[in-house]
């Protein structure tokens, strides 16, 4: 199951976030904004989230974080949890936490707010680590806590410079792209899957790949951003286009090579703004040490993302 945050402007960055910090090994909890019972409901998790917690990410998606408390969760904290996030929506805090095993933990975490375009609280991102060796209230959780806030204000207004009818669309197309990352190890099912519209005019050639999941949310919104494009303005708009995706492995790295051809009037402007450019330049290169090289040729885009990969 994918997540579900249809209608909320920050959510997807809080994904995309989510997806990020799989490689700085910290877990990510995207929750709906009530917060009385049965909420608030669990509506994203990363990776990492399934590794400290032993729950797939099936079974936490619909639960309220409840699910994780038990006999040594401190009440007093939970209540301080309430207080806060009503009066300022912000919350740091540590208490124990129980595995799907039964085992406890120390967990720290960092809550924060998702605001939708009128200022108003559509989802809580949580950010959560293990603490039981370290010992707990981390002096780095205040600064993780106002970065992840600079964070999601500045992917918000990116989003805000388009129209609502225009953004939910998208923001549910790229939500799906998640949801497949979540469901698809492969890269070519992934590729797959994305392309599904379009069977008899892709290309798809490259050797099996497992995707680790710290590294397939954020490919898989890389490679819908180049579809979607490619279905506006590009390969998949026009009936002369084609496309082909190839793949390979080399020198510890994944290098993924992306040609359009047939397009009468190649155009690459929305690929290099907006959001399509956080994901393959920023996204990609923070979250993964990846690059990207986008080139426009005669008949159409073409662009290579190289990312480390251990096979």
């Amino acid at each position: 199951m994918g997540p579900d945050l249809s209608g909320s402007v920050g959510a997807l960055s809080a994904a995309v976030l989510g997806a990020a910090l799989d490689m700085a090994g910290l877990a990510v909890i995207i929750t709906e904004a009530p917060l009385d019972r049965p909420g608030p409901v669990i509506r994203y998790v990363n990776a990492h989230t399934e590794a400290v917690t032993g729950y797939s990410a099936a079974e936490l998606i619909g639960r309220s974080p409840r699910l994780l408390q038990g006999a040594e969760t401190s009440r007093a904290e939970l209540d301080r949890l309430r207080r806060s996030l009503e009066a300022e929506r912000h919350f740091i805090g540590s208490t124990v936490n129980y595995r799907k095993d039964g085992t406890r933990y120390l967990n720290e975490w960092v809550v924060t707010a998702i605001l939708g375009a009128g200022g108003e609280v559509t989802h809580w991102l949580s950010i959560q680590r293990d603490v039981t060796t370290g010992g707990r209230n981390h002096p780095g959780a205040e600064e993780l806590r106002r970065r992840t806030e600079s964070i999601l204000s500045t992917l918000r207004s990116i989003a805000a410079r388009n129209p609502a009818p225009a953004r939910e669309p998208a923001l549910e197309n790229r939500l799906a792209a998640l949801g497949r990352a979540q469901r698809e190890a492969d890269l070519g099912s992934l590729l797959r899957a994305e392309l599904a519209p379009w069977p008899d005019r892709t290309v798809l050639e490259g050797p099996p790949v497992t995707l680790r999941p710290g590294l397939a949310g954020p490919l898989a919104l890389a490679l819908h951003e180049l579809a979607a494009h490619a279905a506006r303005r590009g390969a998949l708009a026009t009936p002369a286009g084609r496309l082909a995706v190839r793949w390979r492995t080399e020198a510890g790295r994944l290098v993924l090579d992306w040609q359009e051809s047939g397009v009468p009037a190649p155009d690459d402007g929305a690929l290099r703004s907006g959001y399509a450019r956080q994901v393959l330049d920023e996204a990609l290169a923070f979250a993964l040490g990846g690059e990207t090289r986008l080139e426009l040729r005669a008949d159409g885009l073409a662009c290579t993302i190289s990312v480390p990969f251990e096979g």
